[in-house]
């Protein structure tokens, strides 16, 4: 049994930390609504299995909001909850930190190669 985390965020970084989960965020906040078919299109490389896996994951966190139209073949289609729209903003204000975290990574191998020819 796992015992809880004194750290507040625990939660909800374990859950974004499984594969493909924030690429699955970005592509509902950036497309808004889409179809299962078109979600998979929207994130190249990600298997049908693990795309649904994260969706059941997201949806039962309430970060993802499920809707079925009854037809046939059923529609399903997925779109970020209230709660999933603002984890969204908070994912977006990372984007300066990852901007200047890669342009350090990129300084730092270039000064290695300099270094190593040197």
């Amino acid at each position: 049994m796992d015992t809880p985390s004194p750290c507040p965020v625990d939660r909800i970084l374990k859950l974004l930390s499984g594969p493909w989960t924030t690429h699955i965020l970005w592509a509902l906040q950036t497309h808004g609504t889409l179809r299962f078919g078109a979600l998979k299109r929207a994130i190249p490389g990600v298997s049908n299995r693990l795309l649904s896996e994260r969706l059941r994951r997201l949806v039962a966190a309430g970060l993802v909001d499920r809707e079925v139209v009854p037809t046939i073949p059923p529609q399903v289609s997925y779109r970020l909850s209230p709660l999933g729209c603002r984890l969204g903003e908070v994912l977006g204000l990372l984007q300066p930190i990852v901007a200047e975290w890669e342009q350090q990574e990129s300084m730092g191998g270039e000064e290695s190669r300099q270094a190593a020819e040197s």
